[in-house]
């Protein structure tokens, strides 16, 4: 028997729909608003532009990638995360003496590559070559600082790299020929003397900045709040 007494479902006014998939904007800065902090060593222009020919050839496959504005790319030597603005202060001005203890050098791009593994990439990223010990040793006595601040410095296996982007969240997208995907366009670029360490760029290394994260919601902006030059190497 047919029932007359039920209702249509209520529709929803415009203005719900649109709540339903409003993301949640970051709250506003405040000076009481902890600092979002890394280390990192700065990226010449030339190398950001080569990034970004890179990353504009890459987004012609369309995979699941994010990608990365190359104009914010930087080399991360240690993420502090989230920290009291009076503790940022004070790293600010601790960074000087551990750092001004090395001399400036050069390393140059290589090829390209993921993490942690072709079979399973998450991470695509430009290669550095050069005298990456020299990067680690400024790194080590950077986290010892960091450490007798209380922070926790970075304990990974250092390798040098610029990432490109990021493997989104793939439970509802077919990855299973993204790896092969990946290494044929990788081949191609590096048969084709686009990106191979056979024809590098130089990637000078001369000062480490201390960096804030501001995030909007219309995404990360980076403000360098602190400078370190590295020594001028003896001749």
């Amino acid at each position: 028997m047919e029932n007359n007494d039920a209702r249509p479902p209520k529709r929803r006014s415009p203005k719900q729909r649109r709540q339903r998939f409003t993301k949640e904007r970051p709250p506003a800065e405040s000076t009481d608003t902890p600092w979002r902090l890394f280390i990192a060593v700065p990226v010449p222009e030339d190398v950001r532009q080569f990034m970004a020919e890179i990353i504009a050839d890459l987004k012609q496959e369309d995979w699941p990638v994010r990608w990365m504005d190359a104009a914010n790319a930087h080399l991360t030597l240690h993420f502090l995360g989230d920290t009291p603005p009076e503790n940022a202060e004070l790293m600010r001005l601790a960074l000087e003496e551990p750092i001004s203890q090395h001399e400036a050098f050069d390393l140059r791009t290589a090829d390209l590559g993921v993490f942690p593994a072709m079979k399973r990439p998450r991470v695509l990223w430009l290669g550095l070559w050069g005298p990456a010990h020299r990067l680690e040793t400024i790194r080590d006595a950077i986290g010892s600082l960091l450490a007798a601040y209380d922070f926790e410095p970075e304990e990974t296996p250092f390798h040098p790299h610029l990432t490109l982007g990021r493997v989104r969240d793939t439970r509802n997208v077919r990855i299973r020929d993204l790896p092969l995907a990946i290494r044929t366009r990788f081949e191609a670029l590096a048969a084709s003397g686009k990106v191979t360490n056979k024809t590098p760029l130089p990637f000078p290394v001369r000062e480490i900045h201390l960096v804030r994260s501001h995030l909007s919601h219309e995404g990360a902006s980076y403000e360098v709040i602190g400078r370190y030059p590295l020594k001028e190497p003896v001749t």
